[in-house]
Order: C-alpha cells, then sequence, then structure tokens
C-alpha cells in the first residue's frame, strides 16, 4: 500500500503529464556534411566552338608568316578573283621583309566559280597540310576549277580521300562552310565593299594593295 505522501507524488505527476500525452524533444541537428570543393576534372570547360573565336585568329592553317608576330594583317580573299591573285605577290614580298609579320587569311566566296576552290582550301586549312603551299599554288595557277584544285593538292602533298565531303548533305553543320559564311560575316561588319580587302587591327577593311601603304599600316600598328 502506498503512503499518503506516495500518492500525492503519483498525483503530481498525473498533473504533469496527461495521458496520451508525448513529450516535445529537441530535434536533433541535421549532420554537417562537409563540402568538398569539386575537382577541376569532374566538369571541364568546354572547348570552344570554332565561331567563338576571336577576330584575326586564323582557321587552322590558313596564315603566312610568323606564327607569333606582333602584327596581324588580315586579308579577305577569294581565289576567283583576279586582283586577289595580283596581291598575293605584294604580301609575300610584304613577309620576306618582315619576319615579325603575321598574315591571316579569311576566304570568301565571292564569284560562284570559286566556290570549290574556296571550300577546299578551307577544308586543307583544318588539317596538317601546309596550307601555305596549296594556297599559293592556287593563286598562282589561277584556275579554280577541278584540274586547278587537284594540282594545287599536289603540290602540298594533300590526298583528296583525306578531306571531308564538300557537296550535299555534307555541308550541313559543317565547320567549312561555317568558316566560309564568318569570313562574309566579317567582311559586311568591317564595312568592306571589293577583294582583296586588308585591314590590321579594327576599323573599315581596306582595298589597294600598294606596298608602301601597307608598310606604312603596319608600322603605325607595331608603333602602338
Amino acid at each position: 500500500m502506498m503512503t499518503g505522501r506516495q500518492l500525492l507524488a503519483v498525483l503530481f505527476l498525473g498533473l504533469a503529464f496527461p495521458a496520451g500525452a508525448q513529450t516535445a524533444m529537441p530535434a536533433a541537428a541535421p549532420a554537417q556534411q562537409a563540402e568538398t570543393p569539386p575537382s577541376p576534372d569532374d566538369d571541364p570547360a568546354p572547348a570552344p566552338r570554332l565561331e567563338d573565336r576571336p577576330f584575326g585568329v586564323p582557321f587552322g592553317h590558313a596564315w603566312l608568316g610568323a606564327a607569333d608576330g606582333d602584327v596581324t594583317l588580315i586579308v579577305f580573299a577569294d581565289y576567283a578573283c583576279p586582283a586577289c591573285r595580283a596581291a598575293q605577290p605584294v604580301i609575300d614580298q610584304l613577309i620576306a621583309a618582315d619576319p615579325h609579320l603575321k598574315v591571316v587569311y579569311l576566304i570568301l566566296v565571292n564569284e560562284e566559280e570559286g566556290r570549290q576552290a574556296a571550300m577546299t582550301s578551307v577544308a586543307v586549312a583544318q588539317g596538317d597540310a601546309d596550307w601555305g603551299v596549296f594556297h599559293r599554288a592556287l593563286d598562282a595557277a589561277g584556275d579554280t576549277g577541278p584540274a586547278g584544285i587537284a594540282a594545287a593538292l599536289k603540290a602540298a602533298g594533300v590526298d583528296p580521300a583525306s578531306l571531308p565531303p564538300l557537296s550535299g548533305d555534307a555541308l550541313i553543320d559543317s565547320p567549312v562552310l561555317a568558316e566560309l559564311n564568318r569570313n562574309d560575316r566579317f567582311l559586311v561588319e568591317h564595312k568592306g565593299t571589293a577583294l582583296p580587302a586588308w585591314l590590321i587591327g579594327t576599323g573599315k577593311a581596306r582595298n589597294g594593295f600598294d606596298p608602301a601603304v601597307l608598310r606604312a599600316a603596319i608600322a603605325r600598328a607595331r608603333a602602338k
């Protein structure tokens, strides 16, 4: 039997904690997870697309002169353009006299008969062959037809079978066609009105390949 003191204790507990009541317990703090910084190799940055490269950076090997030149001369040209072919000896003279000059070519299709030559040139530029040999051989021959293209490929040691298809559905999403379109857009953006055209840095594309004018422009760019 319970004493009076024990009975009072039981009644007190019953008042403090009614039947069916649950005691609220403080929620346990969630476990802290250490944040591990992501490894650089976990999510590598995507390689820049060709069309994302800055203006003046060549497409593959479509350039002549010094690889690390301190002045870059940008030339817009079309293989079916007689004036473009006439400008090449002037450019070669500049390169021969200036070991720090880099010439970047933006090939275009201004005349329809030069389309296949332009596409072949850009396709050669994205490979490992000597694009300069191909470019000069095609320019010197003045023949943008199949025979002239074949002769230029042979001069550069390029197997035609190694080139990507350059017609039909193969041109959909082709970097070759994208480059030609990009070059045409750049000529418009730089207010070019005729071919061949050139510029150094930014500004308006200029016509005329007078050696003295070009040397002066190169000197001004180098002085800056």
